[in-house]
């Protein structure tokens, strides 16, 4: 039964996407992240850009979130580009962050899904985490999203030294610094305040 279900929801989402209509992931991790996490920001009076780094067909939708504010996005992937933002994408490695963007000028960066999935190495996680907080003003929020399993957890997070320009601090819709699931992928979402 489980197998059917997941095979109506790839061809749900394959004649949607075919259909040109909006499509989203259903997992514990994405709900979160677009239930909880990205209304929270786009419903900010003090958010005036966003930096969204990583871009998918199911990424394409949170710019309509965003509409309010400068929605700005990041991907290494060229061919990637057609699901990131219409009025500014920008195509390259997230360890150049801060030599892509102007200083200060974020006011929240949402890295999700990129930390073990391509970001590997330590040093470019440390220059990654000492870009954020060049590009991102004083007080500004960095929410980092990754999947803490073995497969993806080139290293533990905690220990990329650059974070001792961030303080960590409890996201108020989830009420916690850190939200992880608890089973599958055990995806965790980190909240950061740029000192």
């Amino acid at each position: 039964m489980e197998a059917l279900r997941w095979g109506w929801g790839v061809v749900h989402r394959s004649v949607r996407r075919a259909l040109g209509l909006q499509v989203t992931v259903d997992t514990p991790d994405r709900r979160v992240l677009e239930g909880r996490i990205l209304p929270h920001y786009a419903a900010r009076e003090d958010v005036r850009e966003v930096l969204f780094v990583g871009t998918r067909w199911y990424t394409q939708p949170y710019e309509q979130l965003f509409a309010r504010q400068r929605y700005v996005t990041l991907e290494i992937d060229p061919d990637a580009a057609r699901w990131g933002s219409r009025t500014e994408h920008v195509t390259g490695s997230v360890a150049d962050v801060a030599q892509l963007f102007a200083p200060q000028r974020f006011d929240v960066v949402i890295f999700n899904g990129v930390f073990g999935w391509g970001l590997n190495e330590r040093s470019e996680v440390e220059r990654t985490v000492q870009g954020f907080q060049r590009v991102m003003r004083p007080g500004g929020e960095l929410v980092v999203g990754w999947n803490d399993i073995a497969l993806r957890r080139p290293f533990p997070f905690e220990e990329v030294k650059a974070l001792d320009g961030f303080e960590r601090f409890r996201f108020a819709p989830l009420g916690v610094p850190v939200w992880q699931h608890p089973g599958g992928t055990r995806h965790r979402f980190e909240f950061f305040r740029r000192r």
